[in-house]
């Protein structure tokens, strides 16, 4: 299988799109602080000026007379005649506060002061305006701080993509490196507790069921042929020897009960195949051994068959029903063509379910459940307990069976309908 690489570096973008937000960040957040530097410049400045003017504004209403301004660079103009003709300008019109700029360093703010007076209060702040002298020096405070972070966005970046999506990269090589592995898939990063170990331990969940859908799917195959084959064999052979001299009585029984084992067989396949989809929930286990037991007449209509069923009124069970019913017919089905005599004892001790019926001598029952195995002469439960011992592992529930004293007994344990739910 050819190894699939990315199209695209998911790492380049990851440093592109971090660092560019990084330094998109820092250059808003310098031209913010670059803001309020000059706010915070102007607003002192007026400020300072706002206190000069109510000083000699109070000073001339206490006194009549207006006093000189207490700051070196402050001057102040008694009469519009006195002030020069590019300050009566700048403060032309309505306004009573304006700003005047001249070639080099200086720089005024003008400030009209309150009728009666007629004067005019000019600073000359050129010396005070700390930000525009400093800028040549501040310069390197956001061009340091521009550097400092775009390596930092660069090394965050380099940190997310060791931490997230390496991790990822390494996931996906794992998972394709155990694709054909018939174990079930183990990832380094499962143990983690994060968003990668939960991806890990997703991926190895479905992997884990797929990998179990395409095992049913080869048991079905498996199962279709092993089970079928030997009934359409004897079927087709009773049917070519009708050809010639007709089907009796025997031989129409005998036809009867293959196809009645093949119908229920094919069932149980079918059940098997599609038991991921079942659900499981609690349902009365004795009503449904009535059932299949009422459904074999060769149990219930044979007056020489000794059954012998000792159940609780109840018998409240966790499972699926249909699949509980394929596995009672399994039974039933060995029960009627291996055992000994026509006998079949079941009854509930303890929360164990079994079964029993006579053989004629004992054999070892290691080896009988496995696929294609058969008891000795094909005595007791030995056709067909392998797709017994499926169901039971679909529906969780755990079996033993001992053969002694000439007799096979299959114990059954299933969750209870009580406590499951």
């Amino acid at each position: 299988m050819r190894t699939e690489s990315p199209r695209s570096n998911l790492q380049r973008k990851v440093f592109t799109l971090f660092g560019g937000f990084t330094l998109l960040l820092c250059l808003i957040y310098s031209g913010i602080g670059l803001v309020t530097a000059y706010v915070i410049e102007d607003q002192l400045l007026e400020n300072l000026i706002n206190e000069e003017a109510r000083y000699i504004e109070q000073s001339f209403r206490d006194h009549g007379t207006l006093p000189s301004p207490r700051l070196p660079m402050f001057t102040l103009y008694s009469s519009p005649t006195e002030t020069p003709q590019d300050f009566l300008t700048a403060l032309a019109g309505e306004q009573r506060r304006a700003e005047y700029f001249v070639d080099g360093h200086q720089h005024f703010h003008l400030h009209e002061l309150s009728a009666g007076t007629n004067a005019i209060l000019a600073a000359e702040v050129g010396n005070l305006l700390t930000v525009s002298s400093q800028s040549d020096h501040l310069i390197w405070l956001p061009l340091s701080a521009f550097l400092l972070t775009t390596f930092l966005a660069l090394w965050l970046a380099y940190r997310l993509v060791t931490t997230a999506i390496r991790p990822i990269l390494n996931l996906a090589r794992e998972v394709e490196s155990q694709a054909k592995s018939q174990s079930q898939l183990a990832l380094s990063t499962s143990s983690r507790h994060d968003e990668i170990g939960f991806l890990a331990r997703t991926l190895q969940r479905n992997v884990h069921e797929l990998k179990q859908a395409r095992q049913r799917e080869a048991e079905f195959t498996h199962d279709v042929s092993h089970e079928l084959r030997t009934n359409l064999a004897i079927a087709s052979n009773t049917l070519a020897l009708a050809r010639d001299q007709g089907l009796g009585m025997e031989e129409s029984r005998e036809l009867g009960n293959i196809l009645a084992t093949m119908n229920r067989t094919v069932s149980t396949l079918l059940a098997l195949a599609r038991s991921e989809s079942f659900e499981q929930s609690s349902f009365d286990l004795r009503p449904l051994v009535e059932e299949r037991l009422l459904a074999r007449r060769e149990i219930t209509m044979r007056p020489d068959f000794q059954l012998d069923v000792r159940l609780p009124d109840t018998l409240p069970v966790l499972g699926h029903p249909h699949l509980a019913a394929s596995l009672l017919d399994i039974l039933f089905d060995n029960t009627t063509q291996h055992a000994s005599h026509p006998a079949l004892e079941i009854r509930h001790e303890d929360g164990v379910l079994i079964f029993e019926n006579p053989v004629m001598k004992d054999f070892s029952t290691d080896s009988l459940f496995n696929t294609g195995a058969r008891g000795p002469d094909s005595e007791g439960f030995g056709q067909g307990l392998y797709l017994a011992s499926r169901i039971f592992t679909a529906l969780g529930w755990r079996f033993s069976c001992t053969c002694e004293n000439g007799k096979f007994s299959l114990s059954i344990f299933p969750v209870s309908g009580n406590n499951g739910k």
